[in-house]
């Protein structure tokens, strides 16, 4: 699970830390393993460390220093060896249940919203992909929504400028379910569905990852 793009050289050099975020070792192990116990799937160090720089909770280098002291202490493990997914062990859980509590609650609560929405994004990502293609000097942007190995849909549409193309790539991967089931029911000439799902969806935005 590669997740390069929450790591910022420039937020390295200000040590990447917002006010009230973590410095001591030891509490970032805790809140390394607090996040753990939160999810049900792996994760890698490279996700981990990521998402507690671009938070503000915690240094990069820093929180893969003690993500690697959890890897030797075993306080955390592969899913299965050589995957580079790591979850909670019995270890860990122990320090969740002890020790979690003494870390501040802003942060602790700021983090895990953060860290299960970027999970949630690389889990979209990894089911659905936005391409820009160029041919005969114009850019296209094509949209696909996969289930498994199944492709479900696949759309392409012109793109006049780099605005519109993070436009569009925001909305569909904010609003994959939203713009599936729009065109779906638009191609098969349900009307009446298409336009329920259109009124009724709140269209996000934000730029995704």
């Amino acid at each position: 699970m590669a997740f390069d793009i929450l790591y910022n050289e420039s937020e390295n050099e200000n040590q990447g830390v917002l006010p009230g975020g973590l410095h001591d070792n030891e509490r970032i192990k805790v809140l390394i393993c607090y996040l753990l116990s939160n999810v049900s799937e792996g994760v890698t160090s490279d996700f981990m460390c990521g998402v507690l720089q671009k938070c503000g909770s915690a240094n990069y280098f820093e929180a893969s220093h003690s993500f690697a002291e959890l890897v030797s202490g075993r306080q955390i493990a592969e899913v299965k060896e050589g995957s580079n997914l790591y979850q909670l062990t019995d270890t860990g859980r122990y320090i969740v249940t002890n020790l979690a509590d003494e870390l501040p609650a802003s942060v602790k609560e700021s983090t895990l919203k953060d860290f299960k929405m970027y999970l949630h994004q690389y889990d979209v990502k990894q089911e659905n992909s936005v391409k820009l293609i160029s041919k005969q000097d114009k850019t296209y942007i094509e949209c696909t929504v996969n289930d498994g190995d199944n492709q479900l849909l696949s759309v392409k549409m012109y793109i006049p400028d780099a605005e519109q193309a993070s436009l569009v790539r925001n909305v569909f991967y904010n609003n994959t379910d939203v713009v599936y089931q729009a065109i779906v029911a638009l191609m098969t000439g349900d009307k009446n569905t298409a336009v329920q799902v259109i009124n009724s969806a709140e269209i996000n935005t934000e730029n995704f990852i």
